[in-house]
């Protein structure tokens, strides 16, 4: 039994990753960030990162986004030295003969220098930024990000959106029926934003159509385009 779902584990992965690279094929940016993310409003996708270790992301599967700070105390020292200067008596001095043979050392007064070391340690405070971001991916559903102002403003503006969408959904459903209103109008109205919201899932399913063939260049480049209208 773990042997199949292994298998079918890697499967859903293998799946999952080739979704993913033909989001990232298809998709055409109406904005970015330089070496931080871009994004494609009309497919609804938005690729964070660069360099090839960006991560795709769909619009409706962003369910929350919180920033967080860390703090972190370095302690640095600084050395400062003052010289002091003290009289002593030098160990070579010139020597006056006063018998033969024998010699006297008159020490001449010289000055040496003692180091007095003084040490201040300064403290400050590294402050590292990250975004945090939950979404509905059945692999990894949180994504730490380090932060950039406005990917930040992006990704709320679509939280946001993603907000206003569903409160329509959860409003018309608590909302009993009324006689006068058919139920497939209801289900009709209900039925609307969830459609906004899944360009993508229509687009991949295109494109698998086109790869087997059911689907002609043509065909598929004018689905693709009443999609994105």
């Amino acid at each position: 039994m773990g042997i199949f779902d292994n298998a079918e584990m890697k499967a859903a992965k293998r799946q999952y990753k080739g979704e993913m690279k033909l989001l990232a094929d298809i998709m055409k940016p109406t904005g970015k960030i330089f070496m931080c993310a871009k994004w494609d409003d009309n497919l609804r996708v938005i690729s964070i990162g660069s360099m090839g270790m960006s991560t795709i992301v769909k619009y409706d599967t962003i369910k929350d986004i919180q920033v967080y700070e860390s703090v972190q105390e370095v302690t640095s020292t600084k050395s400062s030295g003052r010289e002091k200067r003290k009289g002593v008596m030098t160990r070579a001095a010139v020597g006056t003969i006063l018998l033969p043979g024998a010699g006297t050392l008159a020490g001449a007064l010289t000055a040496k220098k003692q180091s007095s070391i003084e040490t201040e340690a300064v403290t400050s405070q590294q402050v590292t930024r990250t975004i945090v971001l939950t979404r509905d991916d059945p692999f990894k559903t949180v994504l730490t990000i380090p932060y950039n102002q406005e990917l930040e403003v992006k990704l709320r503006s679509i939280l946001a959106e993603n907000l206003s969408q569903a409160a329509p959904v959860e409003q018309i459903a608590e909302t009993p029926l009324v006689e006068n209103t058919p139920p497939v109008e209801q289900l009709q109205q209900i039925e609307q934003p969830v459609s906004n919201i899944s360009v993508a899932d229509e687009l991949i399913k295109l494109k698998e159509l086109l790869d087997a063939g059911v689907l002609t260049e043509e065909e598929f480049a004018t689905q693709k385009q009443r999609l994105l209208r």
